[in-house]
């Protein structure tokens, strides 16, 4: 019979939400409470799921719950500190990527979780979504090597914290691990990488605040070892309200796999004969899948979905992008 686990979120915002909704879909857990600099917002998301408690003070809650396992869902900065915090109270730790802001950081926490016999995770909630699965089963199909090429135009983001060097890295942190983690799953290694960016969140009214703008518009080019090579292009800068729009493609020579829709949720498939197949509709269960496995691994002593340390693979080829962007020439991986 499964244990049963209790949980404490770690922030109020959309990834917090996201959780509570794939947590209260398992039998076997019990959310305890939410914990976040903001009680307005913890105190709202507690009263609209029925979570019991709400804390302002992270390290109280964590006093007071003795919960199994805590999710990270806070700036990216912050998720060292606080995942040491919960290891060192005993509890399992599912963090929000991207792991870290730096390899030495997120090696703490891999040091913490080996230290305490806890497991960690990081949610890279694209691995498991429907759409990607679909990918994986068809990239074949297309012959190699591969290009893959991928566009993300936004306006500056909801949360000025996403702009901050210091807090969440900007969206070549912040974002691209995303594109990288599943490149290194699909392309294999990563060799050099050159990027150039600028930022155009400057001189925004919203992000006044700023004091320490991270790169929010990069083009970055990326080769693998075996021949693949990836082409990326972020920008977070346009003034608010603007529509934004995302695609991303695996070209071969036998033809071209696209994902489209605002969240990638149809598949276009370009076959070497020049017809298109297309899959559309496809849900996006990423979350809930990973964290549902994730409290498996807890119960059942297995490996956890997501290994820390292809979460700071993905994590390197960030860093190299911003280096480059620093330098003007091509770094290694």
């Amino acid at each position: 019979m499964s244990k049963h686990f209790k949980v404490i979120v770690c922030g109020a915002g959309d990834m917090a939400r996201k959780h509570i909704e794939a947590y209260r879909n398992l039998d076997n857990v019990e959310i305890a409470a939410v914990a976040s600099r903001s009680l307005p917002r913890a105190a709202a998301l507690s009263a609209e799921f029925d979570i019991p408690r709400c804390y302002d003070d992270i390290d109280e809650a964590f006093q007071r719950e003795k919960a199994d396992i805590a999710s990270v869902c806070v700036p990216t900065v912050l998720h060292p500190a606080i995942t040491v915090q919960a290891m060192a109270k005993g509890m399992h730790v599912i963090t929000e990527k991207p792991i870290a802001l730096t390899v030495a950081a997120a090696q703490e926490m891999i040091a913490a979780a080996e230290k305490h016999r806890r497991k960690l995770t990081v949610v890279f909630n694209r691995r498991f979504n429907t759409v990607w699965q679909e990918l994986t089963q068809r990239l074949s199909s297309i012959g190699a090597p591969l290009v893959y090429n991928t566009q993300e135009i936004r306006s500056i983001r909801p949360k000025p914290a996403m702009h901050s060097q210091s807090a969440n890295g900007g969206p070549v942190i912040d974002c691209c691990v995303h594109d990288f983690d599943m490149l290194l799953h699909v392309f294999g290694k990563a060799q050099s990488v050159f990027a150039s960016g600028t930022v155009f969140g400057k001189n925004k009214v919203f992000l006044a605040g700023i004091n320490d703008f991270a790169i929010d518009t990069a083009h970055i080019n990326v080769e693998f070892e075996n021949g693949h090579r990836a082409y990326l292009l972020y920008a977070w800068g346009f003034p608010q309200g603007q529509s934004y729009w995302q695609y991303r493609e695996f070209m071969g020579p036998n033809g071209i796999i696209r994902l489209m829709g605002e969240f990638g949720q149809e598949v276009h498939c370009y076959r070497s004969d020049g017809m298109r197949e297309s899959v559309h509709d496809l849900k996006e269960n990423g979350h809930e899948t990973i964290i549902r496995k994730f409290v498996d691994s807890v119960d059942r002593d297995t490996e956890v979905p997501v290994p820390p340390e292809e979460a700071i693979d993905a994590l390197s080829i960030s860093l190299a992008a911003l280096k480059s962007i620093a330098s003007g020439k091509k770094e290694t991986v």
